[in-house]
């Protein structure tokens, strides 16, 4: 199919979302706090899947100095009573850091719900697609050949189009023809999207689209010695759950960024301050590491990969001793 005029973004829908969202938890007043945010919901994490190296996208092999990571894990959000860690840096002791949690207890249950689907060669941020349902009417955009009456947004590589009794989106780096495909297998099961068959690409797991807390630790950048690579801003590590991450590090373009503590990583400047390094720690969940202040590319990746390698995984039993400030999610 051939490629539609551009169009601007700004004209791509507005999610309903409860509440935690990537650009509302990173966005805003980066230099007080980067907020990221996002996903599940009161089933069980997806199972494991294969983090496959993607061709011609493939990172280097990881180093084999460090172990992998434990599942941080979730076991309930019942009474929104959730179970996470966290990842911290340099010395505790001499840099203790700041702790924050953000919860949305709503997400689970008032707001859309996501599916994760993978190519065969895919993982986390690399030839995948995340659809959610239910989302509000398409604004202006491209008209697309199928599903009827769907809108493409070549910008953020976005698809959407009526489903139900309301709309869907799907959102991915897998070409508009693909997402097309996939958008034709979504139907809605319990006010779920839900993804039938087609060859090639498999469930990684659904979950509501926004996350019901997110964990994390702010540092000076400087405190960290970080000041000749990260500048006198802030450097801020967090763990989420997955959908509304990936969905819009899509969005903005995210691309592989090697290795972290063993798993693929993508890297963007377009989520929020100045540049975000994220990977997939265990199923379903996402551990980030972003930063505040002027840097370039090659070098930011490269700074928050040894932080983030040389940082400590907290179980959900050392994060809830930690003293952290509770807040509740930003309303939307």
């Amino acid at each position: 199919m051939g490629e539609p005029d551009e169009v601007d973004s700004r004209d791509a829908p507005s999610r309903h979302s409860s509440g935690l969202t990537l650009l509302g938890l990173l966005g805003g007043a980066i230099v007080a706090a980067v907020l990221l945010g996002q996903l599940t919901g009161p089933d069980p994490p997806p199972g494991a899947q294969t983090q496959t190296a993607v061709a011609n996208t493939k990172a280097p092999d990881p180093p084999a100095t460090i172990a992998p990571d434990i599942p941080i894990g979730v076991d309930s959000i019942q009474r929104c009573v959730v179970h996470m860690g966290g990842l911290t840096l340099g010395d505790r002791l001499k840099v203790p850091g700041s702790a924050l949690e953000q919860w949305d207890c709503d997400a689970p249950y008032n707001g859309p719900w996501s599916v994760v689907i993978r190519a065969s060669d895919g993982h986390f941020g690399v030839h995948r697609a995340v659809v959610t349902y239910p989302i509000e009417s398409a604004s202006s955009g491209a008209p697309s050949t199928k599903p009827q009456g769907a809108i493409w947004y070549p910008d953020t590589q976005m698809l959407v189009w009526p489903l139900g009794n309301s709309h869907a989106q799907i959102v991915g780096d897998l070409g508009q023809a693909t997402l097309e495909d996939l958008a034709t297998r979504i139907t809605v099961v319990n006010r779920r999207p839900h993804f039938g068959a087609l060859d090639g690409f498999a469930v990684a797991g659904t979950t509501s689209y926004d996350s019901p807390v997110v964990h994390e630790m702010r540092y000076g950048a400087i405190d960290l010695g970080q000041k000749s690579t990260l500048g006198d801003g802030l450097v801020v590590t967090g763990v989420t759950w997955a959908a509304s991450f990936e969905s819009m590090a899509f969005e903005a373009r995210a691309k592989p960024a090697g290795f972290v503590r063993h798993k693929p990583a993508i890297y963007s400047t377009a989520l929020g301050g100045s540049g975000t390094l994220a990977w997939e720690s265990a199923p379903g969940e996402v551990t980030y590491i972003g930063f505040s202040g002027p840097l370039s590319t090659s070098a930011a990746i490269e700074a928050l990969r040894t932080l983030a390698n040389k940082g400590r995984t907290l179980t959900p039993v050392q994060w809830d001793a930690k003293d952290r400030t509770p807040v509740a999610a930003p309303s939307g």
